[in-house]
């Protein structure tokens, strides 16, 4: 087999893929030996027809299977790893004493990534977001350790109510029977709990409910009535809170570290998903239009064959503009990733064995099986395999890349996310 570069565009090249006689007639023997398992013709055992006569008696439908194994072999020389699409025959002919196919291989685009200094991401000052996290968690351990007193009076803003709901049908079965707590709290909306309010022990509130053409009876019956009282933010909320606390600065301190384990883990995801986003407008790709609308077309097939292209439609009224956004979205996926294996590539950046396994102890609980058959999957499977070291990868390397990008530093807005203002500052994350 000989092969010549007929064309190239960027990423795209266009090979020649050219055989023999000698090696035409190395096939047509493993052509007949496949067809005599599966071909019978009167007149000769199967398995024992004479290739000349599979020749003749098949014709044509002989030579498109000699194309097919030549095609099988030209596809097993072809360094799959580096294309980003499966080839394409173009042309296959079989001539007298010698075979042509052309196929179109699409490989990974190159790209330069740009300057990652001029990629901003944002990081929420550590220091307000602990100090209101402290806030927010004393005084969640305040209504948690709440001093409660039964009361004879109506159930008040502030109070606990604690009741049983029977749950009946139409016939007046009782479909269940539970206790529960309700604290009164201004803008109170919940179905039944603001109906609480005013109520005394022993008495109860009724509605009737309907759901899917069925009517249920609901009953909550009063069982107590609380007062609740708050302790003060000082040494005796921190007393209350457990036997390792003896001041209110212990406390602080151990919700402080709480709350940095919870933001260290958040902001850095959080950060990963803006360069995430970002990186794809500062890489350089070349890329032939043929590559990418064979991507498109893919995709829209495999839409199709999912029965979500009918509804996609829809959704757009017109075609154009759906391959407008599927090139698009396509372009910064291919960047992206390719960004990611460039960046790790030129700083050695890997993924060992260890980091896999430990990978899959931690997902283990998401895929509900134990720690040690979650590795024996990753092992034993190439697919979950490559899967999971790719995630581990772009985590490796975004967080590399974060040490280089511009972080500003913003505010924590009242609604927990971030303002606008903030302070730039250069280096790490």
């Amino acid at each position: 087999m000989t092969t010549k570069e007929l064309e190239r565009d960027k990423n795209l090249k266009v090979i020649e893929y050219t055989f023999d006689e000698e090696e035409i007639k190395r096939v047509e023997d493993e052509v007949a030996r496949y067809l005599n398992q599966r071909t019978e013709i009167p007149g000769f055992r199967k398995g024992r027809v004479p290739k000349h006569i599979l020749k003749v008696r098949l014709g044509d439908v002989f030579n498109e299977y000699i194309l097919d194994f030549l095609t099988d072999k030209v596809s097993e020389s072809v360094e799959r790893e580096h294309l980003i699409a499966l080839p394409v025959v173009r042309e296959r002919r079989l001539s007298e004493g010698s075979a042509r196919i052309v196929v179109e291989l699409h490989e990974e685009p190159a790209v330069k990534l740009g300057d990652l200094s001029k990629i901003e991401v944002q990081k929420v000052n550590e220091d307000k977001v602990l100090e209101r996290y402290v806030e927010k968690r004393l005084e969640d351990l305040r209504e948690r350790h709440a001093l409660l007193e039964p009361k004879e009076g109506p159930a008040e803003m502030g109070d606990l109510v604690r009741v049983k709901v029977d749950i009946s049908n139409e016939e007046g079965k009782v479909l269940t029977s539970r206790e529960y707590e309700y604290v009164l709290k201004e803008g109170e909306d919940r179905p039944f709990v603001k109906d609480l309010l005013g109520k005394r022990k022993g008495d109860a509130v009724e509605v009737e409910r309907e759901f899917e053409g069925k009517k249920y009876k609901y009953v909550m019956e009063v069982k107590e009535v609380y007062r609740r009282s708050l302790l003060e933010i000082s040494d005796e909320l921190a007393k209350a809170v457990g036997n390792e606390f003896e001041t209110l600065e212990q406390l602080k301190e151990a919700l402080r570290e709480e709350g940095k384990n919870i933001y260290d883990v958040e902001m850095k995801a959080n950060m990963r998903e803006q360069l995430s986003e970002k990186l794809p407008d500062f890489v350089e790709m070349e890329i032939s239009d043929r590559t990418l609308s064979l991507l498109v077309e893919e995709a829209i097939e495999r839409m199709k064959r999912e029965g979500k292209y009918d509804q996609l439609l829809e959704r757009y009224g017109d075609e154009k503009k759906i391959r407008e956004d599927l090139e698009r979205a396509i372009v910064r996926d291919i960047k992206f990733e390719r960004a990611v294996e460039e960046f790790a590539k030129e700083k050695g950046i890997t993924v060992t064995e260890e980091e896999l396994e430990k990978e899959a102890e931690e997902i283990a609980p998401f895929w509900g099986v134990s720690a040690e058959r979650a590795k024996s999957i990753v092992r034993s499977r190439r697919d979950v395999r490559e899967d999971l070291e790719w995630a581990v990868l772009k985590r490796k390397v975004l967080d590399a890349m974060l040490e280089l990008v511009t972080v500003k530093i913003v505010e924590p807005a009242e609604g927990g996310g971030a303002d606008e203002e903030g302070e730039k500052v250069e280096g790490n994350a």
